[in-house]
């Protein structure tokens, strides 16, 4: 019974506290990430999220093709993507061709894709 009330408590304990932990870990790799992406020194492009857009699903597909992104909440809503400059329109590609979805499942397509610093 002794040996019950022990397991019950360390873990009652333990296992919010090791959540606790891991979503610290996760929460700091994020703003880390932030961080870097956001610094005036990294090669980034910005890209707009148009209104009602959620740009989970493009960042999914940058992901999936080898490229770190955040989103940037400092006025509109931007997605800055990690990449090099050789790598641009690579990026420009990925996000044209995800398909564009709003909160309320409607599909949008950008009709001209840019990013912040095009001409």
């Amino acid at each position: 019974m002794v040996l019950a009330a022990t397991l019950l408590v360390l873990t009652v304990m333990v296992v919010p506290l090791l959540l606790l932990l891991v979503m610290r870990r996760f929460g700091r790799e994020e703003a880390d990430t932030e961080r870097a992406l956001l610094s005036p020194e990294a090669h980034t492009v910005s890209w707009v999220v148009p209104d009602g857009e959620d740009p989970a699903l493009v960042r999914t597909h940058l992901a999936h093709a080898g490229f770190t992104s955040v989103l940037d909440h400092s006025g509109d809503q931007r997605l800055v993507v990690q990449c090099a400059p050789a790598d641009r329109e690579r990026v420009r590609e990925i996000i044209a061709h995800t398909e564009h979805a709003t909160f309320d499942g409607h599909a949008l397509r950008p009709s001209q894709l840019r990013f912040d610093d095009d001409p």
